[in-house]
């Protein structure tokens, strides 16, 4: 029960963490251009929040699991945790750095962990594998979004 509350604590500084430090109403990033189809960027925070909250129950889950059969999953928290650190540190790559390409680089290795970690905790939980599909699907296009940003705007390769 406790280790719950931990996962979802420590899960919740990383997802709040990258906010605290940009703002995505920064005038640089809102004047990017943007690719005309893109009329939905108002959903996107929804969307990270249902990425988060997925992957925190996955964690638990893959917890729980291991440690009812004696052992601690300490190396695939770890992995969890540099998901949520390579996702929460996109914004201010990309805000404050103003560098797309230090967000494609990020945008692309989390999702790259996020396949992974779920073919390897597969085996553990059905379930918590498949609560990595929300990233599994809007990593790749997130990363692409990135890409197509930065061809939209090439001086902000960073």
């Amino acid at each position: 029960m406790k280790a719950k509350w931990i996962i979802t604590a420590v899960s919740a500084a990383l997802f709040f963490g990258g906010s605290l430090f940009t703002s995505l109403r920064d005038p640089w990033f809102q004047n990017l251009q943007r690719p005309d189809w893109l009329t939905f960027e108002f959903i996107i925070p929804f969307v990270w929040t249902l990425i988060w909250a997925c992957l925190t129950i996955s964690a638990i889950i893959v917890w729980e699991k291991k440690t009812r059969q004696g052992s601690r999953p300490w190396l695939l928290m770890a992995v969890y945790a540099s998901i949520a650190l390579l996702t929460s540190t996109y914004s201010p790559v990309v805000v404050e750095l103003r560098s797309l390409t230090g967000g494609i680089i990020l945008g692309g290795l989390a999702t790259l962990l996020v396949y992974i970690l779920a073919f390897v905790v597969r085996p553990i939980s059905q379930k918590a594998a498949w609560l990595f599909l929300p990233y599994a699907l809007w990593g790749p296009f997130g990363t692409y979004l990135t890409w197509l940003l930065l061809q939209l705007n090439p001086g902000a390769a960073g």
